[in-house]
């Protein structure tokens, strides 16, 4: 990708970093945009079958991780519900850079920024340096992966 590409991108993940940290929400704005930005870069690296390959695969993984986590939840916490542990805006970031990975790189890249999320924010959290709701601004710190993979 030439650099014309990549610094809306990487504006953008930017600002959907600062809004998942400050606010514990990203803006439907934000990741429609990143979404339309995904598909027309893939859109001249792709043919439109494979694109749309991509995208169904990496948002149906997605949406089997969404579903088993909240089976999981469910199952252990009867009384908790899929916002406990996971936002509607954690889902949707997910869904919207779905068509900037092939499946492989999705599975990848979903892996290792979870292990490393969920070690920063462990220590984070033993040392007491997190905020009082004790979330994890998930979409944040992906999109800070992603950004700093690019």
């Amino acid at each position: 990708m030439n650099w014309w590409m990549l610094a809306p991108t990487g504006l953008l993940l930017g600002w959907i970093t600062v809004q998942d940290f400050r606010e514990r929400q990203v803006s439907l704005a934000g990741l429609v945009m990143l979404f339309i930005l995904g598909l027309f870069y893939s859109c001249l690296a792709l043919q439109w079958m494979e694109l749309i390959r991509r995208v169904a695969f990496n948002s149906l993984f997605a949406g089997i991780i969404l579903v088993s986590g909240t089976l999981l939840v469910k199952l252990r916490r009867p009384g908790d519900s899929v916002s406990s542990f996971i936002g509607s805006g954690d889902f949707l970031f997910l869904l919207s850079i779905s068509p900037l990975f092939a499946f492989g790189a999705f599975l990848v890249f979903l892996n290792t920024s979870m292990m490393v999320v969920l070690v920063v924010f462990g220590v984070l959290l033993a040392s007491g340096r997190t905020n009082s709701s004790g979330t994890i601004p998930l979409a944040g710190a992906l999109a800070l992966g992603r950004r700093l993979l690019r």
